[in-house]
């Protein structure tokens, strides 16, 4: 076994912008923690959407072992692309005449299979940071990147329509979905986030929860299982948490092979009411309208064509169905 004094060769993205401005504002103390702890650093803020990805890749094809992630569960997701070749959609999957979106038999290309992803979560939410247990400060969550132990954890990739309409695909590292949950994502992402992530996410909630309408979709789990009902959500787990710290999948296993799937039924507004504070607990799946599945692929189309029905992917908004997630086992090293 490798010593775990010697550290990877670390290039650090931060997001100036995470947790409402902090990470730029305690950039100073961060550097200084990261270079007591990480002797070979570099390091580069991201400038606008999409950046990550771009300093990841440039990073791993100049020879940096371990790329780490500084914010929030957007800016991860960003960094987890940049680990792989940018999928070209119509490689991965197809958009078929009768609405469903399949996939191909195309896999990820990682530009260095031996890298490592570091995580620093300093942004909103956070939430895959409760899966991976990182629920520390910034000195203990950077003392944890040091040394070379690691978890191969399973990633998930999604094909989707995005808002120009046309095919597109991308990875994600914790949960993605559909239904009033990519509702909420476009109220939280286009709001101040001083309040924190859970308030923030509440109060999304709330504004979404006043304008949804459940949405009749079909849903095709493996191409073995189909089902067609009113929804509020469909999700596609691989990390427990979600939503600022909703506990929507217990027992989610980031490197168990398979998505726990979960479905929340055709859920009156009372009945919404009263099981939303059950999510940060977990008791929601004792609800008989809440179902859970173990897939590796799930494929999900509305009945009505011209009801958009939003996505939420690692806590972002890129589209709306039809839409295709399928998981990729072990497939990114993650430092613990």
């Amino acid at each position: 076994m490798t010593s775990p004094s010697i550290n990877h060769r670390t290039f650090v993205i931060a997001n100036p912008a995470a947790g409402a401005g902090t990470v730029g504002e305690d950039w100073p103390l961060i550097e200084r923690l990261l270079r007591a702890n990480l002797p070979e650093l570099d390091f580069a803020f991201t400038e606008g959407p999409g950046h990550a990805t771009l300093l990841t890749r440039e990073a791993l094809r100049a020879g940096w072992e371990m790329v780490v992630s500084v914010g929030g569960d957007g800016t991860l997701n960003e960094v987890l692309n940049g680990f792989f070749e940018d999928p070209e959609p119509d490689e991965h999957f197809q958009h078929q005449s009768d609405g469903w979106i399949t996939k191909t038999d195309a896999t990820p290309q990682p530009i260095n299979p031996d890298a490592v992803l570091g995580v620093l979560p300093l942004g909103t939410g956070g939430d895959y940071r409760r899966s991976l247990g990182l629920m520390g400060g910034i000195a203990e969550n950077i003392e944890h990147l040091r040394g070379r132990h690691t978890r191969t954890v399973d990633i998930g990739q999604l094909g989707y329509i995005d808002h120009q309409d046309e095919l597109a695909s991308r990875y994600f590292i914790n949960i993605s979905c559909a239904g009033m949950s990519g509702l909420v994502d476009r109220y939280a992402n286009s709001t101040w986030k001083g309040l924190g992530g859970t308030m923030s996410f509440i109060l999304a909630t709330v504004r979404a929860f006043l304008h949804w309408q459940n949405v009749e979709v079909e849903v095709r789990l493996d191409d073995t299982t189909e089902v067609r009902d009113h929804l509020v959500d469909v999700i596609a787990a691989i990390g427990e948490y979600f939503g600022g710290g909703m506990w929507i999948a217990p027992g989610a296993e980031l490197d168990d092979k398979a998505f726990q799937v979960v479905t929340m039924g055709d859920l009156s507004k009372t009945e919404m009411l009263k099981i939303f504070p059950q999510v940060y607990q977990g008791k929601h799946v004792g609800s008989r309208k809440v179902t859970r599945y173990r897939a590796h692929q799930v494929a999900v189309r509305p009945v009505d064509a011209d009801r958009e029905v939003l996505i939420d992917c690692d806590g972002e908004q890129p589209g709306k169905l039809p839409a295709m997630w399928k998981l990729h086992p072990a497939a990114v090293k993650i430092k613990i």
